[in-house]
């Protein structure tokens, strides 16, 4: 059957249960198979003389396909097992229940011709033979009681009629006493078979029961490692990239102390790259406890009705400085009239400034663009610019924490604003989406459906 550490979770105990009942019936008569095949050649050997031709060929291609019958049940459910499709094999296994009942009526049909006039002993072995196929089907079936139940009423109901049917067929017969006397033990062995099964079946179901929540307790604890394993590898990252992205402006702001320490007049020169320096660490050190939040679950939405006009002023008012600095045109443009959006206005500005902080850093010329488009049921905030653009076979991987896009111009960046986004954006239910052109920019995009 499938994997039980993959199906563990996808359904229901019930259905694993079944699927196991199933899966040891199935790989326990498959063993039996053969020796199915001989009793089956020892029967017709031993009734030759004393049947009827036609009737003994009649009842051995009919035991032969029930045997082939179940045969391609087995090997179609181990095909199903091995696709791991537990449901297909659930579903197969429903539909061919009356392949056990045929099976169980094939075997005891044998009684039709057992009646005929034979030796005692060699009756008495025939009876015998037949009793052991019974017993050993119902010893691998007792996994899943209902088809053993299927398998043993309709043994016994064809038992039954192939008594009446010869009876009534050949009632002036003389038939010797032995002979209803094996067919009544026969019949009386299938009913305390029904018993064994019963008792059977509880081992089988403890154990099917230990492996299910064996398998549960596995699939966890394998979890659990790949969880704790991600977090290693996220906190080694997370300090190799801190510790790499730290170093650039902090000996920046040693030698530009040092330089200023030496020569105090040139203030002016080297105060705004101090400011530069020490910004680049106050962003690194906000982004790291940004992603320590949204890892510890600590973002709290706070859902608001929010005044675009006032956002885009206010992102205009923080950025505009950066991006003269830079010698870069910034362009906002809110929304046409007053407009409202509920959102939190928190992690709106965040996402927003973030993109707008992006943009700027990887743009050496032209400008940056902030807009809001309207959609018919959601607002969409883009964020242009005519920076470095973002390769194609990167596109997907910009929103890792620490990825930064392997192109020049690229040295400053943390590469986590991008990782921050996205998660900020889920938390509100937006989605971010990218549009690039490399070497002549991109354009980020935010959409936010509307709320009723």
């Amino acid at each position: 059957m499938a994997s039980p550490f993959d199906a563990v979770t996808e359904l229901s105990e019930a259905d694993w249960v079944e699927a196991a009942k199933y899966d040891k019936v199935v790989t326990g008569m498959r063993s039996a198979r053969v020796a199915a095949l001989v009793v089956i050649g020892l029967l017709c050997s031993l009734m030759y003389p004393y049947v009827p031709a036609w009737q003994l060929v009649l009842w051995m291609a009919a035991a032969l396909l029930a045997v082939a019958l179940r045969h391609g049940f087995d090997r179609r459910f181990a095909k199903l097992g091995e696709l791991q499709s537990i449901e297909a094999q659930l579903s197969f296994a429903r539909r061919h229940t009356w392949v056990w009942a045929l099976y169980g009526a094939v075997w005891t049909s044998c009684a039709f011709l057992l009646l005929e006039p034979m030796p005692p002993q060699l009756e008495g072995v025939c009876w015998m033979l037949l009793a052991g196929v019974c017993g050993v089907a119902v010893l691998w079936m007792s996994a899943h009681l209902e088809i053993t139940r299927l398998f043993l009423f309709s043994a016994a109901g064809c038992l039954v009629a192939s008594i009446g049917l010869h009876s009534l067929l050949d009632w002036h017969a003389e038939h010797t006493e032995s002979t209803f006397w094996f067919a009544g033990f026969l019949l009386v062995y299938l009913l305390v078979l029904l018993r064994v099964a019963m008792l059977q079946h509880e081992m089988h179901a403890k154990s099917i029961d230990l492996s299910y929540h064996n398998a549960r307790l596995i699939y966890s604890l394998r979890q659990q490692t790949r969880t704790a394993r991600e977090a290693l590898i996220f906190k080694d990252r997370f300090l190799a990239g801190a510790a790499h992205d730290l170093k650039q402006p902090v000996n920046a702001l040693s030698i530009y102390a040092e330089w200023l320490g030496k020569e105090p007049e040139s203030s002016h020169e080297l105060g705004p790259k101090i400011l530069q320096a020490a910004r680049a660490v106050n962003t690194l050190f906000d982004s790291m406890f940004d992603l320590v939040k949204l890892d510890a679950g600590q973002f709290r939405v706070s859902v608001q009705p929010v005044d675009l006009r006032q956002l885009f002023s206010d992102l205009e008012i923080q950025f505009r400085p950066l991006a003269a600095q830079k010698g870069l045109k910034l362009r906002v443009r809110p929304p046409a009239v007053a407009a409202v959006l509920h959102s939190d206005p928190a992690i709106l500005q965040r996402v927003l400034g973030n993109l707008l902080g992006n943009a700027i850093r990887y743009t050496k010329r032209g400008g940056v663009l902030l807009a809001v488009r309207y959609e018919p049921q959601a607002l969409r905030f883009e964020v242009w610019d005519t920076g470095i653009g973002i390769p194609p076979d990167q596109q997907a991987r910009i929103f890792g924490e620490f990825y930064k896009v392997q192109s020049a111009g690229t040295e400053e960046g943390f590469g986590l604003g991008l990782a921050i986004v996205q998660r900020l954006a889920g938390l509100l239910g937006y989605s971010v989406s990218l549009r690039s052109r490399h070497g002549q920019g991109s354009v980020f995009c935010v959409r936010a459906p509307l709320r009723s």
